[in-house]
């Protein structure tokens, strides 16, 4: 290669700029290499090299993300060089528009730029030239992410896994084995969130407080807390594949269709059993729905602060009770509708007031007495079991799921193939199988429901006998919290004229039947 450009000026003080695409180590070492290619080249042709600009591990299709890029054109701004040198470029920019506007801006500041590699410059060539080497440059980064894209794809089918996740270590593209400390940290998780009933900011100041870190050695926050209450790699089901780059240019993210996703079983994986997991996302369902609620003041944040917190709820208006209190010589706590307390009659006219003590009291009394007549209590409870049991689907039901599902597995597979062999666009093939994936979701939900139904039916008898295990630890425990609550109460309706009803959490579950 020759190291004379043409139309250069010897003595020039002069900077570089390059550049790499990921900070692998390898590569990282290739701007090593950049680096000690430019102190050569200045020493060859008499110039004084200032400094060498470097981006590491910065994409080379938007200027903003690139400090040092920006740090160079600022140092233009004040005369500190004559000229900057690329190798290519590509390693200058590989979107046209930038490309452009960087060198016109350089030029009006009269600081030549100077390609090695195309033996170009724009002090002596045209801005056309220039501008077809940068859409080059371009259109080969467009070509780069489509490739890059395809290979992110294979790997996500043969189950490649992140850098970085908490809970494990990485061995290789495709290995991760369980980190002891951390996974006492993903277990501890789980434990406040479902036992105490804790939200994701609380157990974020928890998990701070005992000086437990994140991967990146940085202290926890909600958002962190719900990544790991949501990841099912957690139970042994790993899923990639959902996110992919929109534009290359932008770098922006879009999500994929689920559909799209990719599953794998890893069951040595599993850091909490797969129930676990499961409660976990009913109970975040749960908690998002009484706070979303679509209904006019229905919503409520999931609380566990005090003794009745969203439990109480007001028949009429939907919303949650919040506590009151009351002094007079001594202090005490009651409930109240809250629409009622902050709009009065104007908005929901139950203004009934409970008082938290003898509601309480009310509890107990009437939990004893289940246990006192536990025989007729199992015996109600069975026989409501096998009545609403009784109703549900037959495996005739079963079959004909099963049929439906198969028959419309084999119709998607069809429009894919379409897909593939170019007689269908992607907006038809997600056009044609929208409904499909719609009504497949639906029956996997039915067998679902049918396949719990026979585990409860199978197992009705030890069901009984642990809620009323779990009646009698209640009955046992000298101060009840929430939590305690929770575990026996899905919520206590209370309407205008007084009625309090109790609803009992195990038993509801079964209403899906």
């Amino acid at each position: 290669m020759s190291w004379l450009m043409k139309g250069a000026t010897n003595n020039l003080n002069i900077v570089a700029y390059c550049r790499v695409s990921t900070d692998k180590e390898e590569q990282v070492d290739s701007l090593e290499h950049q680096k000690q290619f430019f102190g050569e080249y200045a020493q060859k042709n008499g110039h004084n090299l200032r400094k060498v600009y470097a981006d590491e591990g910065i994409t080379g299709t938007s200027l903003r993300k690139r400090s040092e890029f920006l740090r160079l054109m600022k140092d233009a701004k004040l005369g500190l060089f004559e000229a900057v040198v690329v190798k290519d470029i590509s390693r200058f920019a590989r979107n046209t528009v930038d490309f452009l506007q960087s060198i016109r801006e350089l030029k009006a500041l009269g600081i030549n730029t100077m390609f090695i590699t195309a033996n170009m410059e724009t002090f002596s060539d045209s801005e056309f030239v220039l501008t077809i080497f940068g859409a080059m440059a371009q259109e080969e980064s467009a070509n780069l992410s489509k490739r890059v894209k395809f290979g992110k794809k294979i790997n996500a089918q043969k189950g490649r896994v992140p850098q970085r996740i908490f809970g494990y270590d990485r061995i290789d593209n495709f290995t991760l084995v369980i980190n002891s400390q951390e996974a006492q940290t993903v277990r501890e998780i789980y434990r406040l969130y479902l036992e105490e009933g804790l939200g994701c900011r609380t157990i974020s100041l928890r998990l701070n407080q005992s000086q437990r870190k994140t991967k990146f050695k940085c202290d926890w926050n909600p958002r962190a807390v719900r990544r790991v209450l949501t990841n099912s790699i957690y139970c042994g089901h790993y899923i990639n594949h959902k996110y992919e780059i929109a534009d290359y240019l932008t770098g922006k993210q879009v999500h994929i269709p689920a559909e799209e996703h990719f599953h794998h079983e890893r069951p040595e994986w599993a850091i909490i059993p797969p129930e676990v997991f499961e409660q976990a996302q009913a109970q975040l369902n749960q908690r998002r729905a009484q706070y979303d609620s679509g209904e006019p003041f229905r919503g409520a944040r999931y609380s566990t602060k005090h003794l009745f917190s969203t439990l109480i709820k007001c028949e009429h208006c939907g919303r949650s009770f919040c506590q009151k209190h009351y002094t007079y010589k001594n202090t005490r706590i009651y409930w109240k509708c809250t629409t009622n307390d902050q709009f009065t009659a104007e908005r929901c006219d139950n203004n009934i007031t409970l008082n938290e003590a003898e509601l309480l009291t009310e509890i107990q009394v009437y939990f004893t007495s289940l246990i006192h007549d536990k025989g007729n209590f199992i015996s109600g409870i069975l026989s409501d079991i096998e009545k609403r049991l009784s109703s549900g689907q037959s495996s005739d039901d079963r079959v004909k799921i099963e049929r439906r599902q198969k028959s419309l597995l084999a119709k998607k597979e069809r429009y894919q193939e379409m897909y593939a062999n170019e007689i269908i666009t992607m907006n038809e093939l997600k056009k044609h199988t929208a409904s499909i994936l719609e009504e497949l979701e639906s029956l996997d939900y039915d067998l679902k429901q049918y396949e719990h139904f026979l585990a409860v039916k199978e197992d009705s008898g030890r069901f009984v006998e642990q809620y009323i295990q779990e009646i009698e630890r209640f009955l046992q425990l000298e101060t009840v919290t929430n939590v305690d609550l929770r575990k026996i109460i899905d919520h206590i309706s209370v309407n205008r004229d007084g009625n309090v009803r109790i609803v009992l959490k195990k038993l509801d579950d079964l209403d899906t039947f």
